[in-house]
């Protein structure tokens, strides 16, 4: 059944997420721990976070949580959010994460579900939530609450790792979302795992700007940075000063973020260097800074680096994939791109670059502690100790997800000869043409977003007859006009396969698509309303793009 398998090993004792803590702040204590970049910013030490950790579960216990519970938890990332987040797994508690987007109907769907004991929630969420919801308490006043609560008492923790850490749902528009569990095991494994790829230290101070309810930025943002001593900052606001305010303000040294973040960051220092008058030289001195070791890059570029602070160090990025050529920009400028690949069955880092050895175009080697089996159909088939046990109440979606052992991740890609894993895109997307072609949509969706004139594309399989059409769905660049994209397609289709050339397209009409919380296109919304928006065009011809 396989093609390659690749299988690293990893050590370590240390199995849940309050051992995890507990031993940070015995040996960081002074250090600091968590920070609020705001208008009045303040933050703990290690040792203050773990004393509020057992504060909250404290205040948790006279609320009613006890072992095997489930708490939502929903609202922005703060200092608060994580000492609640480590008070339930103290008790023994699950943690339901909600994204701070959520909607109360999907926030009902989860409690037929989870049935959870308590809520704790931002401000903006607590205004929407009528009597009969759980008890709740909000995040905002959990400092002054737990200022006035007995810790819990160290001789009361008894978590285990085969505990129930987390019940993580998708976020689906429609239907029942299923609950993904993850033990303490399978979270600290993940955590322990992605230290070897970026040894987080005392000396590294990351700022944390995507949601901490979902697992990529708990694991590379928190769990992983506070097990070796890292400080973190959060912010108020995802404005793009605030944000470079706080990267140089705390001299932030590495961060986590989805793709479009690197290309908005660029646009911005290269909006800079244009109303500067200075974009050939900047130019001139990225091409040569290519060529140059990395401590020579940051020297030709000391000048834009200190606009993220100075100290800045590297990215790591997922949730969508990474232009090659966008990795290398920032490599020229002396800044580390490390790209993962994961789910959050995996608690959720799969593979990832590493300090030492970025792989353009691939998404890293397999983390050690994590098997990898390519199966015939190329799915991606993985297996560890940071793999979740199942569904919640789901025996069904177990069964058909997890197969001797084995998670299949519905994603199809290939392992090259270093042992790097390539991704081809989702099995449930691939277009199989008549004469038995595959096309893997996000190949020609790549294609089409290299053109500035395109500002987001979903690539899908439309039936005519007995055949089947690849077709684009554009989201158009600000300044693009309607006469453009007929060019912009055959363009496209000239460097694209022949098998692989589109034959029709569909404009969509709104600013963007609708977004999953990582940013992704949400494909089922955007299939669903194509019928219509292409009944609309036929209706119009005259109006609409020519097809091509």
């Amino acid at each position: 059944m396989a093609v390659r398998r690749v299988t690293a090993r990893l050590g370590g004792a240390m199995q849940t997420l309050v051992e995890l803590l507990d031993q940070s702040a015995r040996r960081w204590g002074a250090q600091p721990a968590v920070a609020l970049h705001a208008k009045e910013p303040w933050g703990w030490t290690y040792a203050e976070l773990w004393d509020a950790t057992l504060r909250v579960a404290g205040y948790l216990r006279a609320q009613g949580v006890g072992p095997g519970e489930r708490v939502v938890l929903w609202g922005a990332n703060s200092p608060e959010w994580v000492a609640a987040f480590y008070g339930a797994q103290c008790l023994g508690a699950a943690i339901v994460p909600l994204d701070l987007r959520s909607q109360e109907d999907f926030l009902r769907r989860i409690e037929a579900q989870a049935e959870p004991r308590h809520i704790l929630l931002g401000a903006e969420q607590a205004k929407a939530l009528g009597a009969e919801h759980p008890p709740r308490t909000r995040l905002d006043q959990l400092r002054a609450i737990i200022a006035a609560t007995e810790p819990l008492d160290a001789a009361d923790l008894r978590v285990t790792p085969d505990d129930m850490a987390e019940l993580v749902f998708t976020s689906g528009t429609t239907g029942n979302p299923k609950g993904v569990i993850l033990t303490q095991r399978n979270i600290v494994a993940n955590a322990m795992m992605a230290a070897t790829a970026a040894p987080p230290t005392p000396k590294h101070r990351v700022l944390s700007i995507l949601p901490l309810s979902h697992m990529f930025e708990q694991t590379a943002g928190l769990n992983t940075p506070l097990s070796g001593g890292a400080s973190l900052t959060y912010v108020g606001s995802l404005r793009p000063d605030v944000i470079f305010d706080a990267m140089s303000s705390n001299q932030i040294t590495n961060m986590g973020c989805v793709p479009q973040v690197l290309q908005l960051f660029r646009d911005g220092i290269e909006r800079e260097v244009r109303k500067q008058g200075r974009e050939q030289q900047f130019m001139r001195l990225h091409a040569v800074a290519r060529h140059l070791p990395l401590p020579a890059r940051r020297l030709l570029f000391r000048r834009v680096l200190q606009r993220m602070g100075g100290a800045f160090e590297f990215f790591v990025t997922g949730g969508a994939f990474l232009e090659p050529e966008l990795a290398a920009w920032w490599e020229g400028l002396g800044v580390k791109v490390l790209q993962g690949y994961g789910m959050t069955e995996a608690a959720p880092i799969v593979s990832t670059d590493t300090l030492r050895e970025r792989n353009p175009g691939a998404v890293g080697r397999p983390l050690p502690g994590i098997d990898v089996r390519i199966a015939d159909d190329s799915e991606i088939l993985v297996r560890g100790a940071n793999i979740s046990p199942g569904y919640w109440r789901n025996e069904t979606a177990t069964t058909d997800a997890f197969v001797d052992g084995w998670y299949q991740t519905g994603d199809l890609g290939v392992l090259d000869k270093r042992g790097c894993l390539r991704l081809r895109g989702r099995k449930k997307n691939l277009i199989v043409l008549a004469n038995g072609m595959n096309v893997y949509p996000e190949d020609v969706e790549r294609e089409l977003l290299s053109d500035r004139r395109v500002k987001d594309a979903v690539v899908i399989g439309v039936e005519r007859g007995q055949d089947v059409d690849v077709h684009a769905v554009l989201v158009l660049a600000k300044d693009t006009a309607v006469a453009d994209v007929a060019p912009l397609i055959r363009e496209a289709n000239a460097r694209l396969a022949p098998h692989q050339a589109l034959h029709g397209h569909t404009l969509w009409p709104d600013e963007s698509f609708p977004l999953t919380p990582t940013l992704k296109p949400r494909r089922a919304e955007i299939l669903a309303r194509l019928p219509e928006l292409r009944a609309a065009a036929a209706a119009a011809p005259e109006h609409a793009p020519a097809k091509v």
